[in-house]
């Protein structure tokens, strides 16, 4: 008789260490972080970039670790019912019971079944392959839930920085340009602009950058229907090359002194966060520059373009 566990990763205890939680344990886990998330995303006005990011990546690695587990449970009991078949019919003299919750120890324990090995091998080897993928799936989803919980820990020990900022810098809304292309009682850019109309404090330090370190080959400002800072006139692009090429030695040393200026004057211009070069600095955060993930392009991982975004 063949006797199958309904567990197929269980928790960690004191003598597995190793051994990673179940999927729903991990949902259970992420769906907390979430909330936490959530309720500092509205608190610090929006777009929490990097913890965007990271909860991005701990969903998707979720995902994929429930998915891999599923596949071998479904593996493993196709299994399990060919051998329990298998017995019940007389074409095996002896099967050992496989009651090891642990996927590995119940892989050892059907192969030793020397018939069913034989005739059954691909199965199995298939088995040892799904089993691996779903432990190393859950341990990368659980790595990915850590890296969430040190993004908002981080962020909350901010909290009564932030909340001062946040005071200081009231929320505004964009006005629209006097004249098309310009932005509204402006003088005249250097920069050929796109989007003008904006909130009045991206329009200073527009103007400030500008002034400085202009002429851009375009600054884009207001996307309209852009869910985020574009959308609502708080964020300018100054673009450091054109047609989504990766910009000269040149360009980026130039591109470095105009995100280096922005944070250096963040405070008094209102930054909420600056992106170059695929990173993010964040002033609602602990400060310093943070990696971001590939989106894929160039322009997507702003190579060619200093993002800079205003409370």
């Amino acid at each position: 008789m063949v006797v199958a566990t309904s567990a197929l990763l269980p928790a960690a205890s004191g003598g597995a260490a190793t051994v990673p939680a179940e999927p729903k344990d991990v949902q259970k886990e992420y769906a907390k972080l979430k909330k936490r998330a959530d309720a500092l995303s509205k608190e610090y006005r929006g777009e929490l970039i990097s913890l965007d990011q990271a909860k991005r990546a701990a969903e998707r690695a979720g995902l994929e670790a429930g998915r891999l587990t599923k596949d071998f449970e479904t593996a493993r009991a196709d299994l399990s019912r060919f051998a329990a078949t298998s017995y019940m019919s007389g074409r095996f003299d002896a099967v050992p019971m496989i009651t090891s919750g642990d996927p590995r120890a119940a892989i050892r324990d059907m192969t030793v079944v020397e018939h069913l090995a034989r005739n059954n091998g691909r199965r199995i080897e298939s088995l040892e392959v799904l089993a691996g993928q779903a432990t190393r799936s859950q341990q990368t989803a659980r790595a990915k839930l850590a890296d969430v919980e040190k993004e908002i820990e981080e962020l909350e020990g901010q909290r009564a920085r932030v909340k001062k900022l946040l005071a200081k810098y009231k929320p505004e809304v964009p006005s629209a340009p006097s004249a098309p292309g310009r932005p509204d009682g402006a003088p005249k850019t250097k920069s050929p602009l796109v989007g003008p109309s904006m909130t009045a404090r991206m329009r200073t330090l527009m103007l400030a950058i500008d002034g400085r370190y202009g002429p851009f080959p375009t600054i884009g400002c207001s996307r309209p229907g852009d869910p985020q800072d574009h959308g609502s006139g708080r964020a300018c692009d100054f673009m450091e090359s054109t047609g989504g090429n990766m910009p000269s030695a040149g360009a980026r040393a130039h591109g470095d002194a105009v995100a280096q200026f922005v944070i250096s004057n963040a405070s008094r211009y209102g930054v909420k966060y600056v992106i170059w070069r695929q990173r993010i600095y964040d002033m609602r955060g602990g400060g310093g520059w943070k990696a971001m993930s590939d989106r894929g392009s160039v322009t997507a991982n702003h190579y060619d373009h200093v993002h800079v975004s205003v409370l």
